[in-house]
């Protein structure tokens, strides 16, 4: 059997609030391509197989999720998609890390929907219950137009 290898390794870095169809548009960049990485995983209940956030998990999940991508990435799959809201830079800046140590092309995606700024409309559509206030918040941390170098030099509020 003749193993093909990508001439590039991309990794798909989504950025939305949550109801923005962010997920819709990480299922269209990956294609038959089941690598989607997402924290929400980590919530949802094993037994149950419903959504179960608990913000006492999130750092925890998170870094879970970085693991796995990284570990993605050690393998060689591609593309990878990474489906978190990443509102603020820092947000991204480990999977930035990864993708350079790997040579992974890193690209920026945001949804397109017309109600992707819409805090009212975000919170009638997301599906995990997030609620008006905390997509408002969201929406005024939000940080704009991500590059490699200014992801790299961000730093998370408990690093200042």
């Amino acid at each position: 059997m003749k193993i093909i290898k990508p001439d590039k390794k991309v990794l798909h870095l989504m950025r939305g609030l949550p109801g923005s169809g962010k997920s819709t548009k990480a299922k269209e960049l990956a294609g038959e391509n089941p690598n989607i990485f997402s924290t929400d995983d980590f919530f949802v209940n094993q037994d149950t197989g419903k959504y179960e956030f608990n913000p006492k998990m999130l750092g925890k999940n998170h870094s879970l999720n970085v693991q796995r991508t990284g570990k993605a990435m050690q393998d060689g799959i591609t593309p990878i998609v990474v489906d978190n809201t990443n509102v603020r830079f820092f947000e991204m800046k480990n999977y930035v890390k990864l993708a350079q140590y790997y040579g992974y092309e890193v690209e920026f995606h945001e949804p397109d929907t017309s109600w992707a700024w819409d805090s009212e409309e975000l919170a009638n559509r997301n599906t995990h219950g997030v609620p008006l206030e905390a997509i408002q918040r969201m929406n005024d941390k939000w940080d704009e137009n991500p590059t490699i170098h200014g992801i790299l030099k961000s730093k998370a509020p408990w690093e200042r």
